[in-house]
């Protein structure tokens, strides 16, 4: 039997993308160093033969003094229980050796050139294995490599594939070709979501183990076991912190004191969570109660009050979910709107309505009564609009 964790698209030393509206954003990349830590713990305790890692380990092929020395860091506690591990390189860390700052631990072994080799091992009962692969030396590989690869030559044949299927610039593939060369498991990378090409013989991508952008929902490496009559392969989760996507009703609120209250109470319990919200039922708050200058001032608030409560969850984004046009009140009658509007066309019923406002001083300075009617009055049609069903009469 034989047993081992495949992962790919580390990308141990990528930033977070699309959080410009939080001020936490620098914390963040500590969460790399814990998933790293998370997946060398897993193997350590599920006491697998080895470790494969199928490209793109680091987000840069010029990876930091810093970077290395924490990703070498965990590879020497599998050094340490004698756990080999197998790594090529992608198009994003292609391999260049001048860019290390430090020699590999030796338990790492390492596909180094785009031509294929086999590298053969034991496993700690005896049973013999061999792992096939390439890594780029260059940001593409335009070929396929497949045919490049030996027919399987141990007990266990694992393949190690850094490509896209369906792309030209990647180390394009056909599924078929590589179900041909008979292996036990094609350990690929490049494509971040989690996704299986075929059963019979396992081809699968394993996605990325830390989501660093908001599609990066779906996360994971696989756990592998291999028993020469059947495969069995686990998505064990890893990440450090997870995005979320979180509806919150605000039906019958009338203010935003009852909103922004509802906003804070929807957090019970304290999870590492990227967060985005969208607001629905939002029709008995008055118009246009958050606007986009708003929403920073707002997602500040919120963050802040999270960290002041001990919650790890940062709010980083917000929308409101427009009311359907299915569910607005339906006015009937093409003459309704402007019998409504027309009651207010006249100067005294005007200014009766709006006395206070149209006395003001600075008012009166400003603008003419006739012109402020004008605008109001347009304002209050363009909302009538908006905000309501127009049907014609029967």
């Amino acid at each position: 039997m034989l047993r081992f964790i495949h992962c790919a698209d580390l990308h141990f030393d990528r930033t977070f993308e699309g959080l410009h509206l939080i001020t936490q954003v620098k914390e963040l990349p500590l969460a790399n160093n814990q998933v790293l830590e998370k997946i060398v713990t897993l193997a350590l305790d599920e006491q697998v033969d080895f470790l494969v890692f199928a490209g793109d380990i680091f987000h840069q092929n010029r990876p930091s003094l810093k970077t290395q020395h924490q990703f070498f860091k965990q590879m020497n506690r599998l050094k340490e229980q004698d756990i080999p591990v197998y790594m090529i390189f992608g198009n994003h860390d292609y391999f260049e050796k001048e860019r290390y700052w430090f020699d590999f631990p030796e338990n790492i072994h390492l596909f180094t050139e785009e031509k294929v080799r086999t590298i053969h091992g034991k496993n700690k009962t005896g049973e013999s294995y061999a792992i096939s692969g390439f890594s780029y030396q260059h940001p593409w590989i335009p070929t396929s490599k497949v045919s490049e690869f030996p027919k399987k030559a141990a007990t266990y044949h694992i393949g190690m594939y850094h490509g896209d299927s369906n792309g030209e610039r990647f180390a394009p593939f056909q599924i078929q070709e590589m179900k041909q060369k008979n292996y036990d498991y094609w350990a690929l990378g490049h494509i971040h979501v989690p996704t299986v090409l075929s059963k019979t013989p396992p081809i699968i991508y394993p996605g990325t183990p830390q989501g660093h952008t908001q599609k990066e929902k779906e996360t994971g490496v696989q756990l592998v076991t291999l028993d020469g009559l059947t495969v069995h392969y686990e998505t064990k989760r890893v990440a450090a912190v997870t995005w979320e996507d979180y509806e919150l009703s605000l039906s019958g609120m009338k203010s935003r004191k009852d909103a922004l209250e509802a906003m804070k109470a929807f957090f019970q319990t304290s999870q590492r969570q990227l967060v985005k919200f969208s607001l629905k039922d939002t029709e008995h708050l008055p118009i246009d109660w958050l606007n986009n200058r708003e929403k920073p001032e707002l997602i500040a608030y919120l963050n802040e009050y999270l960290a002041q409560n001990n919650f790890e969850q940062i709010v980083y984004q917000l929308e409101v979910i427009a009311v359907p046009e299915s569910e607005k009140l339906v006015l009937t009658g093409k003459e309704v709107m402007a019998q409504l509007l027309a009651s207010y066309q006249t100067n005294e019923v005007f200014e009766t309505i709006i006395e206070e406002l149209a006395t003001h001083p600075l008012i009166k300075r400003t603008i003419s009564s006739q012109t402020l009617k004008e605008e109001t009055l347009a304002q209050v049609k363009t909302t009538l609009e908006q905000e309501f069903c127009w049907s014609e009469e029967e």
